[in-house]
């Protein structure tokens, strides 16, 4: 009530209004701790918790399709695969914490919210949680699943229903395809590197990878007591496997399987949710494309045994991969040489024309730069590729046909190098690399940080697919599409989980103008030439190995409005000479192109 003073009598008084604060206060507490403990009731009571014991021997096949319907290759334990379910007491305890290192190194103390646990219920499941509400669901069933089975059976059940590479499903069967033995014969190093592979089993050939994965296992079981530091130290070097069984597939295409499985996975769709839906993988391949281009690749005869071939071959209109050849022995382990990152040398020089055109609408065919050598750019001596000489006033469009290196190295340096790095990121080259085994920032110096005027020499790695990428957008009149592999995934019920022509990033989009596009064009139509004529636009060249008279690498790349196509050749693991020249690409490229294009109209730019 009010006094005579008109004076508010509750302030007056501070503490009651700290009371009524309180108040709220604890009501708020409560209200926030009430919600997910009611939302978790909710949820625990409406969802099952998967039983290890139950789908431990579930078996589902994933089928991958050619462009024209026909079955490419068959995966999963019952066509192709192999899956032997043991018991918890047959998998030794070196196995058991070389998997809690890799995939989670508190699964014997946690209550059900850490990796195996949830990595089992998405194996058993099918589900991959994207979505938090997803996610929530996910983690209810592991905390149920916790409750009511024992960290021996929950263990058991992820290790009988795991992926390991090389249609390996369970530690067993992954136990008998690396290393020929039981899992119970297993030792330290075997139980990492098989540990390892569980992240991305489709790079378990990659030795780089391997390794590194093998490495961080032992050292995290060293570090929670599970192998000692002198055990530890027998093993400086990973195990080798056996060599694997290509079954009834090529060899050449098993690199193909490797690409569409990791493009399905980076559309959401691992190897295991594919194989939980029995799923069904339509492709981009051409069969008959297919079986050119490995003919056409492995027309290369070599006296190094380390030098191989790669070819890709894309749609430019639609973005399709129609062939892939990234080597035909994967046995050997090699790496797949379409997707290793290489100097391009002078086929990255229409990537600094573009770049050049863009920020100076004024270049064209006509322009004309010093084509002698050696000169200095930038207070750097550059040289032609071969000793080559264009003369002190050379035309774009002649140093274009000669691969004159020190026209483009100077354009590059007018621009700056940063905007022939942003003008191939825009054509498709892709923003990263691996080179060396790691993976980082594409065009740019050793340091990670900077791109140098060297850039305009094809200076900096990249992969064939990325070249080939690069092209069609030229193909295509400036417009981007991206290269893929899946057309569309068809899971239970017969239903379209994914559908490339629904994908928004899949949409091509105008990145350069067409008139620019066509300058690039028209500055490669007198580059290698097709049988009957033909128009085409093609650039080949090869990169020296240092000062030496011998290559490191040679190139082919090149288009019709139908297709375009990249070919490298050089070593498959290391920078090395090779005598190889720019005639052995540009042979494969003519013999596949050519037998690719033998009916189908000739089509003008």
């Amino acid at each position: 009530m009010r006094g005579l003073s008109g004076v508010n009598e509750e302030a007056t008084h501070p503490d009651i209004n700290w009371r009524r604060v309180r108040r709220i206060g604890y009501v708020v507490a409560a209200v926030i701790v009430a919600v997910p403990l009611i939302a978790f009731g909710i949820t625990y009571a409406a969802v099952g918790a998967p039983d290890p014991k139950a789908v431990a021997d579930q078996q589902q096949t994933v089928t991958l399709f050619y462009a024209d319907g026909s079955v490419m290759t068959t995966i999963g334990p019952s066509t192709g695969g192999t899956r032997t379910v043991v018991r918890i007491e047959q998998i030794p305890p070196v196995v058991r914490h070389a998997v809690e290192a890799a995939e989670d190194e508190g699964f014997e103390t946690n209550i059900g919210q850490g990796g195996i646990s949830t990595q089992f219920v998405r194996l058993a499941t099918g589900e991959d949680a994207q979505s938090p509400p997803q996610q929530w669901v996910q983690l209810v069933r592991a905390i149920k699943l916790g409750q009511q089975q024992s960290k021996d059976d929950i263990l058991a059940g992820y290790l009988n229903l795991v992926y390991l590479g090389r249609g390996a499903y369970g530690i067993q069967a992954a136990a008998q395809a690396y290393f020929g033995k039981d899992v119970g014969q297993l030792d330290a190093s075997e139980a990492a590197f098989l540990a390892g592979c569980i992240d991305q089993p489709a790079r378990d050939e990659d030795d780089k990878w391997t390794e590194q994965q093998w490495s961080h296992v032992l050292d995290r079981m060293v570090a929670n007591g599970w192998l000692g530091q002198d055990e530890r130290a027998r093993y400086p070097r990973p195990p080798k496997p056996i060599p694997p069984t290509s079954g009834s597939l090529p060899p050449a295409r098993t690199f193909i399987v490797r690409q569409v499985l990791a493009e399905a996975k980076e559309q959401g769709f691992d190897e295991d949710a594919l194989r939980h839906s029995g799923a069904q993988v339509h492709t981009t391949i051409d069969p008959k494309a297919q079986a050119m281009a490995e003919v056409a690749a492995q027309s290369l005869k070599s006296a190094d045994p380390d030098v191989g071939a790669a070819l890709v071959s894309i749609d430019p209109g639609t973005g399709a991969i129609v062939s892939w050849f990234g080597g035909d022995n994967p046995e050997q382990a090699m790496p797949d040489t379409a997707d290793t990152a290489a100097q391009p040398g002078p086929t990255f020089q229409p990537l600094v024309l573009m770049a050049a055109v863009r920020a100076n609408p004024q270049i064209n065919l006509s322009t004309q730069y010093n084509g002698t050598s050696p000169v200095v750019v930038g207070g750097v001596q550059v040289k032609n590729f071969g000793g080559a000489d264009c003369g002190p006033q050379c035309a774009v469009a002649d140093a274009m046909k000669n691969n004159t290196n020190t026209v483009f190295y100077k354009m590059t340096d007018d621009i700056g190098p940063s905007q022939v790095r942003n003008a191939a990121f825009t054509a498709g080259i892709a923003p990263t690399q691996i080179i060396g085994g790691k993976s980082g920032p594409a065009l740019v110096s050793s340091d990670g940080k900077q791109t140098a005027d060297i850039i305009g020499s094809g200076g900096y790695p990249v992969r064939p697919r990325d070249m080939a990428q690069a092209y069609a957008t030229f193909a295509a009149g400036g417009k981007y599409t991206p290269a893929h592999f899946i057309t569309s995934i068809i899971g239970t019920g017969g239903n379209a989980v994914y559908d490339v022509k629904a994908n928004p990033k899949s949409v091509p989009t105008q990145v350069f103008e067409p008139a620019q596009a066509q300058l690039v064009t028209q500055s490669l139509l007198s580059g290698p030439g097709l049988e009957g004529g033909r128009q085409v636009a093609s650039k080949a060249g090869a990169t020296e190995f240092l000062d030496s008279p011998d290559n490191s690498d040679a190139w082919a790349v090149g288009y019709t409005p139908q297709v375009v196509t990249a070919v490298w050749v050089g070593h498959r693991k290391d920078l090395a000479p090779m005598k190889e020249g720019v005639d052995v690409p540009t042979g494969i490229w003519q013999r596949y192109m050519n037998a690719y294009l033998r009916d189908k109209p000739a089509s003008q730019f």
